[in-house]
């Protein structure tokens, strides 16, 4: 039996499993060509080369996608408190809960990708395939009070 959790949106509950994720379809291939993603892979920024979403796993995009837009909210400064590795650690332990371990893995490129979708902007360092965004402590903080749960 696939283990459930409540997801709050908007003060809205609802529960979330893996075939709520396995239903998600968003289209990731409207950021192919986008010059902001260019080097993205699935390990993160590596190389120059335009962004493929082929290489990328839809059911753990989707997820990743709909945990971030759950819990995460953007602000108007980048937060270098927290990098895309990091937090990419928090939202894979949500999913492996949600799923009951099916999804217990995302990538950093994965998961960059999904915030870049989620509306958040990117702030890369040079020669780091991690990136930073425009994310706000307090969201993090409640999603690390939600991994705990």
């Amino acid at each position: 039996m696939i283990k459930r959790s409540i997801f709050t949106i908007c003060n809205i509950l609802i529960m979330a499993t893996l075939e709520f994720y396995r239903r998600l379809d968003y289209d990731f291939s409207i950021y192919e060509g986008e010059e902001s993603l260019r080097g993205l892979i699935n390990e993160g920024f590596i190389g120059t080369e335009s962004l493929c979403i082929n290489e990328f796993n839809y059911l753990e995009l989707n997820a990743a996608r709909d945990v971030i837009f759950c819990y995460l909210r953007p602000i108007a400064k980048i937060n270098k408190n927290e990098n895309s590795y990091s937090l990419k650690h928090i939202v894979e332990h949500i999913l492996a809960k949600e799923t009951n371990g099916v999804i217990n893995y995302i990538s950093n490129g994965t998961f960059i990708l999904a915030m870049y979708s989620c509306g958040f902007r990117i702030w890369r360092t040079k020669s780091d395939k991690n990136c930073f965004f425009n994310v706000s402590d307090k969201s993090i903080r409640y999603l690390l009070e939600v991994e705990s749960r």
